[in-house]
């Protein structure tokens, strides 16, 4: 079982341990280990990961935010103006995760450590209450997300000149707060802000992306479910996303920004942890449905293969944009085939769309002719013409030859009666 709602307000005076910073470091609470465990497994076997796992932060791996920043950058971006805030303990690089959460690794930002005994990504799990406390600030921007006051908030922050008109990035977000604390008030949130709108979202109404919003009961398909006693992913995370990815239109060639913060909601404790795929910062170039025309005789079925193309190399699936009004469309994008409606001819299209899993193509048409069939022509006769036998039209020529035969056989039947 988790504190209660007391327990987690009590632990900051009860129990904890206090570290004052030195000049220029924030403060940080470290808790002591949470009453009731999910598993028997020390907490100073985290340091060291599962198999092939690593994770180092600003404060003990000798890293900058620069380097942060250059590792998340991939083809047609370039970045300045780097700027951290936040515990130096809550960012910094995760690495051997490709079997837990389908990227590799990348920049990791945390309510919590990133790396060490009590870091909030390092496999295996061995709490269902992970927590390090900053006793830091949450960020105004973050907030509204929230619905609730956030607090240790990581921000890390950049300008960047893009080569296209569309960025886009890959990332998982994953708690402690699961499951005990979803639609509660310990609401933890990311967000990633592209020229001050969030590009962090999920669903048709955009929500954002929060321990409310992505759980067991709402964007399920989207929820890979992590808490003891079970916990069968090599990650302290008691729950977290499946690989999302956000896109954000930009201005191509001039100065954009970027934000990237994470944080706790309503209280300090419970750690949730962001992971942005390395190289996956990057210029996008939005796929191109083709157009394409098709012809058919009435009541003739004609099959139709969509096509589109993506400058970068994505993989494409394809969309219905609209659907034809004289036929019928079966089949599964990008393989169709129109039937067209009984007895119908005449010329009518529908519309269809591409997308690269980043940004969705401009709608093409396709154009479909229904044609009566080609008339069949009649047959010319060919060859010589028969020849007159004098036996008249319409006599076939086997009996005009015997009727010559038997006038000959008369005729010289009576020359040998007179001889």
């Amino acid at each position: 079982m988790r504190y209660l709602s007391a327990r987690r307000t009590s632990a900051l005076t009860a129990g904890a341990l206090l570290i004052i910073a030195t000049a220029g470091a924030p403060a940080a609470l470290a808790t002591e280990e949470p009453a009731e465990r999910g598993s028997s497994t020390p907490l100073s076997a985290k340091g060291e990961g599962v198999g092939d796992q690593t994770a180092v932060d600003l404060d003990t791996g000798g890293l900058t935010a620069e380097e942060l920043v250059e590792s998340l950058l991939g083809e047609g971006v370039t970045a300045e103006n780097v700027v951290y805030t936040g515990s130096p303990q809550a960012a910094g690089l995760a690495g051997g995760f490709d079997d837990v959460f389908g990227v590799p690794g990348g920049v990791a930002l945390s309510s919590g450590s990133v790396a060490g005994e009590r870091s909030s990504v390092l496999g295996p799990n061995v709490s269902n209450e992970m927590t390090t406390e900053f006793l830091l600030a949450g960020d105004a921007d973050l907030d509204p997300l929230a619905a609730f006051p956030t607090l240790d908030a990581a921000i890390l922050e950049f300008d960047f000149v893009p080569a296209t008109d569309q960025i886009r990035f890959d990332y998982i977000f994953g708690s402690e707060e699961y499951n005990e604390y979803v639609d509660s008030e310990y609401n933890d949130v990311f967000g990633f802000f592209v020229n001050g709108e969030n590009c962090a979202v999920v669903g048709a109404d955009a929500q954002p992306v929060t321990i409310n919003t992505i759980n067991n009961n709402l964007n399920a398909d989207l929820y890979v479910d992590n808490e003891l006693p079970e916990g069968a992913h090599a990650t302290e995370l008691d729950g977290f996303t499946t690989v999302l990815t956000c896109a954000a239109d930009v201005t191509a060639g001039e100065t954009n920004h970027v934000k990237l913060a994470i944080a706790d909601a309503s209280d300090h404790q419970l750690d949730s942890t962001v992971i942005i795929a390395a190289g996956t910062f990057e210029a996008n170039h939005p796929p191109v449905a083709v157009d394409q025309v098709v012809e058919t005789t009435v009541d003739t079925p004609v099959e139709i293969t969509l096509t589109g193309s993506d400058e970068d190399g994505d993989e494409l699936t394809y969309e219905l944009a609209s659907e034809p009004a004289n036929g019928t469309l079966s089949g599964e994008a990008p393989n169709l085939t129109y039937t067209p409606a009984e007895g119908w001819t005449g010329e009518e299209s529908f519309t269809f769309t591409v997308s690269d899993g980043s940004a969705t193509s401009e709608p093409a048409n396709v154009g479909i002719t229904v044609t009566e069939p080609t008339p069949t022509p009649t047959p010319t006769p060919t060859g010589e013409p028969l020849p007159d036998t004098g036996a008249g039209p319409g006599l076939p020529l086997a009996a005009a030859a015997l009727l010559g035969l038997v006038g000959l056989a008369f005729v010289l039947r009576g020359r040998r009666a007179t001889a």
